[in-house]
């Protein structure tokens, strides 16, 4: 049987959705396109191509659709299993509906959904034909697929979306209908490919179904290019959609091109300009001379891909090697155009276009060569770390940091999405969370506290960083080696998944409780996600020296961040071991002058444990010291 859902008004559901979106605070009718029946004409740069009618249903089913769009070879790639629910969205008169309807079996179901009647009853008829019952056709609105919320294994649009007049809403209930393991597949014509004899407005590339359905909240997982003229691309529901999600996908849409040699795939992901470091190159430039060698690219990194704020709007996706990027952008011999060497680490940077639309800006190094600038102008992140930003809420303290000109905060265990959230919203970043763990400590709710802080910090700049006190109780049977391991193990497994670095955080009177005692256990786990924190204060506590250069040497290949603050070289309380910057007597030009020597240039942390001072008013001091520092 044939089950048909049809809105009865059209009209007064259109109306009830408006005045339901002005009473949720929503965007006011003339600030929303999709307000209107028309909606939009265009979409993040694109313009939107109108929806074919009914009249032209048999070229549907044309003859040679096969041989012009493989459907069959797509069917089998999508892999309909029996029992599930699926949904044809857009079926028209049902090329994909009928086959769908087999794969799922009578266990199964498929949803059937367009926007008119005709199409769905010339369905119903082929439907009837071939004695398929499995099907429940369903009359859309040009704003809302009438569909149940979490219902759906897949959802497939057959060049169908590029015609959305309403993409927002529409794609809003289309999120909401999936599973939360769901699919969304959709299939265009290659808009990258001028050989394909489809008009331009009927056609998209990959960059751009990347950018929109990331700006729904979708995040791409897989895309399949064997079909004559189309591709197919699958996304699921994005589980963080804050204001880094478009660049990442983007970002991640263009190493997947680069990865698979595709010169074609790579274009449409760029901006007009290009920068290779500080030098601009045009667009055009960047594909002139031969195409891409096969052998040219090794493979990227795996899927672990940090963001970070980078200057004027841009964000920053690393990092990458080299020779992943340049080997590609470095057919510039015949050219009068330098090519920084090859070997070093660097950044993608992305930036939104006049449309909104997110695109590959450049190149940023992570480290000096002699072609770029000196490692003092690379301006290493400075934040302002918990300890010294006030009493406040954590969207409270966080804001003010990022209000004072800091690249973000340092913060502690708890609530450490939300402090996240406020950085990114102000192109800062959670640059640290700092917990301390007792030995003994294994198995309780600080650890597993510890492991989904660590979770929250995946795909950004931030690490943790790790204190690890003497066991509760004393007890000189414990073994500390065997505790140590037992607690790190979870810790570096999970850092391993998620990316997430471990700084080892040397405190006086802890079981750590200098640099050396955290090179110690770097040099016994050996593992790549697991360093040191050198902090600065607790340095000067537990050294007869002053000169942290020696220390900062031999801890190179495990440093992951600095702390630093103003202090007297020779002071004993912590009054006078953490003082703001600019005060006291040690030498801090002196500090990243060692730092420049060793072409360091990772996250540096303010300490302000124990100021006296406003938050405000320290943190300016601090930062006009540093800011100081920079500019020598």
């Amino acid at each position: 049987m044939v089950v048909m859902k049809t809105l009865q008004n059209p009209a007064l559901r259109f109306l009830i959705a408006l005045l339901a979106l002005a009473s949720s605070g929503g965007l006011s009718l003339a600030q929303d396109p999709e307000a209107t029946p028309e909606g939009r004409e265009q979409f993040l740069g694109r313009t939107i191509a109108r929806t074919m009618h009914s009249s032209g249903a048999n070229w549907l089913v044309r003859e040679r659709r096969e041989q012009e769009e493989s459907a069959s070879v797509l069917q089998r790639w999508l892999n309909i299993q029996p029992g599930q629910s699926v949904c044809d969205f857009g079926c028209g008169n049902g090329y994909h509906t009928l086959p769908m309807a087999m794969a799922v079996g009578s266990t199964g179901k498929v949803f059937a959904v367009d926007l008119q009647a005709e199409m769905l009853r010339l369905l119903g008829l082929r439907l009837a034909e071939a004695g398929i019952d499995n099907t429940i056709s369903v009359q859309a609105t040009i704003e809302d697929p009438n569909l149940p919320v979490g219902e759906l294994d897949m959802i497939l649009m057959v060049d169908v979306y590029h015609e959305l007049s309403h993409p927002v809403r529409v794609m809003r209930h289309l999120r909401e209908a999936l599973k939360p393991d769901g699919r969304m597949v959709l299939v265009e014509f290659r808009g990258e490919d001028a050989e394909v004899p489809i008009k331009a407005l009927h056609r998209m590339d990959r960059a751009q179904v990347v950018r929109e359905m990331a700006a729904h909240g979708m995040r791409f997982v897989a895309s399949f290019e064997e079909l004559p003229w189309q591709h197919a691309l699958v996304f699921e529901r994005a589980l963080e959609t804050g204001v880094r999600h478009q660049p990442r996908e983007v970002a991640r849409g263009f190493l997947r091109a680069l990865v698979r040699r595709d010169e074609m795939g790579l274009l449409p992901f760029l901006g007009s300009v290009l920068h290779l470091g500080n030098l601009p190159v045009s667009r055009e430039l960047f594909f002139s001379g031969t195409g891409l060698s096969k052998g040219s690219l090794p493979d990227l990194p795996g899927p672990l891909l940090e963001l970070r704020a980078g200057p004027e709007g841009t964000v920053l996706a690393g990092p990458l090697p080299r020779p992943a990027f340049f080997s590609v952008l470095g057919r510039f011999a015949d050219s009068a155009v330098p090519v920084p060497t090859a070997g070093l680490p660097g950044e993608l940077v992305l930036g939104a276009d006049s449309m909104g639309a997110w695109v590959v800006e450049g190149w940023r190094p992570l480290l000096p060569d002699d072609s770029l600038e000196s490692a003092r102008h690379m301006e290493r992140p400075f934040f302002a770390m918990n300890t010294g930003t006030g009493s406040g809420t954590p969207k409270e303290q966080a804001a003010l940091a990022c209000e004072m000109g800091f690249d973000g905060i340092g913060w502690g265990i708890w609530r450490a999405p939300e402090v996240r959230r406020v950085c990114e919203q102000e192109a800062a970043d959670l640059w640290s969370i700092y917990c301390v763990l007792r030995l003994d400590e294994g198995d309780s709710p600080r650890m597993r506290q510890l492991l989904k802080a660590m979770g929250s910090l995946a795909g950004g700049p931030g690490m943790i960083w790790l204190a690890l006190e003497h066991p509760k109780a004393e007890d000189d049977a414990f073994d500390a080696e065997h505790a140590v391991q037992t607690l790190l193990t979870p810790v570096l497994q999970l850092a391993q998944d998620t990316g997430v670095e471990v700084a080892l955080y040397p405190h006086k009177g802890f079981w750590i409780s200098t640099t050396e005692d955290a090179l110690v256990l770097c040099e016994r786990f050996k593992h790549p996600r697991l360093g040191v924190c050198f902090n600065l204060s607790h340095f000067l506590a537990g050294h007869e020296t002053s000169d942290p250069g020696p220390l900062l040497q031999r801890a190179l290949p495990y440093l992951l961040s600095v702390t630093v603050n103003g202090a007297d070289s020779d002071g004993e309380g912590w009054d006078t071991l953490i003082q703001p910057l600019g005060r006291g007597d040690f030498d801090l030009d002196g500090l990243l002058s060692s730092l420049d020597r060793l072409g360091w240039v990772g996250p540096v942390g303010l300490q302000a444990f124990g100021i006296k001072l406003p938050a405000r008013e320290h943190l300016a001091l601090s930062w006009a010291a540093w800011d100081a520092t920079q500019k020598k």
